[in-house]
């Protein structure tokens, strides 16, 4: 049987090409999804080099519909089949709710919530055709417990998120698909180290976070290859938090 593949949108970088590295040390065959196309190529080739796994970087802006189409059937030409799907795309303008433009608001509202509505739908469409069922893992937050003034438009469309992935795995577990999500807590990346190696956030995460360090993407991609793995296969509808524990200390 050949290897599994797995089509991860938004991991040209980050927790994206996290997720796509702990995936890639099982075997599988990776495909990276970013609206920055020549990023993507650059990850995917990267990864083939570091995990010995086949690799394509694909441009994609998942908001479009279309492109969506054309990532799946870009995908199924290469490999044949779809095992894997992670709707890790995102954006968090970080503006305030109140000073908000309806542009902003709708526009994280196209990336967070439709985007991953559009390659659910296609790529699940693909998995029903193969009949051998299928993982498809979605990428939310704690903000879909909690928010802040500035994180109304991210936590509302992460909120929407969990409760899509909730209807996709009712639709698709007679299917054998299951759908889960995984909600990462503090993580640091390449985008986020200038914040988080500061002394007062690092102290932050110190006193907060009970395993006493912050997270890494690998942890989010460790998570994810749990649910995409075999043992999972009666865990259908879940959120799972990985914070460190984060969420267990109280205010």
């Amino acid at each position: 049987m050949p290897a599994k593949v797995a089509l991860i949108t938004g991991a040209a970088r980050g927790i994206g090409f996290g997720i796509a590295t702990c995936l890639a040390r099982q075997g599988t065959r990776i495909v990276i999804a970013d609206q920055d196309g020549a990023s993507a190529k650059n990850a995917a080739a990267r990864l083939a080099k570091a995990a010995d796994v086949p690799t394509l970087g694909l441009a994609c802006d998942i908001t479009v519909r279309t492109q969506v189409a054309a990532l799946v059937r870009q995908t199924m030409k290469r490999f044949g089949q779809i095992d894997i799907l992670v709707n890790n795309a995102g954006i968090c303008p970080f503006v305030d709710i109140m000073e908000m433009s309806e542009a902003v608001f709708k526009k994280t509202i196209d990336v967070n919530l439709h985007g991953a509505f559009h390659c659910t739908q296609l790529v699940a469409q693909e998995m029903i055709k193969r009949g051998r069922g299928g993982r498809i893992i979605f990428i939310t937050s704690l903000a879909v417990n909690v928010s802040s003034a500035a994180q109304g438009d991210y936590a509302a469309s992460k909120a929407g998120l969990h409760m899509l992935m909730k209807s996709f795995a009712i639709a698709l577990g007679p299917k054998g698909i299951t759908c889960n999500a995984v909600a990462p807590g503090m993580i640091l990346t390449d985008m986020t180290r200038f914040h988080w190696e500061k002394p007062e956030p690092a102290a932050f995460v110190k006193q907060r976070v009970p395993v006493g360090r912050i997270g890494t993407p690998e942890d989010i991609g460790n998570a994810v290859t749990l649910l995409c793995s075999d043992a999972a296969a009666y865990i259908n509808g879940v959120g799972l938090i990985v914070d460190g524990g984060h969420q267990a200390v109280c205010a």
